[in-house]
């Protein structure tokens, strides 16, 4: 078997990945430190995933960047920004909501 006499160095993190690495990871922890529960962690994407308590704690405390609600088969998703980072969750369509976001249905 041949092998390579010289060594070169691999670049695996370029400047702009370790960027968007270090605020990936600096909002985790503020999440964290917030007592935010992360179920899943996607840094290639940029978003993390949320409990879905969590979720709706963040909204009522005013983190609406980039709020989107889109509803699924048997599910709510919902997305939300938090400083450069997605934060995603999701709730089934039986979830309480708060007396807020009840409207009478016009028909």
């Amino acid at each position: 078997m041949l092998a390579s006499t010289s060594r070169t160095a691999l670049k695996v993190l370029t400047p702009s990945l370790a960027d968007r690495l270090r605020i990936f990871n600096a909002a985790a922890r503020q999440l964290q430190a917030n007592g935010i529960r992360i179920l899943g962690f996607c840094p290639a994407q940029n978003f993390l995933v949320i409990d879905p308590d969590a979720g709706q704690r963040l909204v009522a405390l005013g983190h609406r960047e980039g709020f989107k609600r889109r509803p699924t088969a048997g599910s709510t998703h919902y997305s939300v920004q938090f400083q450069g980072v997605t934060l995603e969750w999701r709730e089934p369509i039986s979830a309480a909501r708060p007396e807020g976001w009840q409207r009478p249905t016009v028909h």
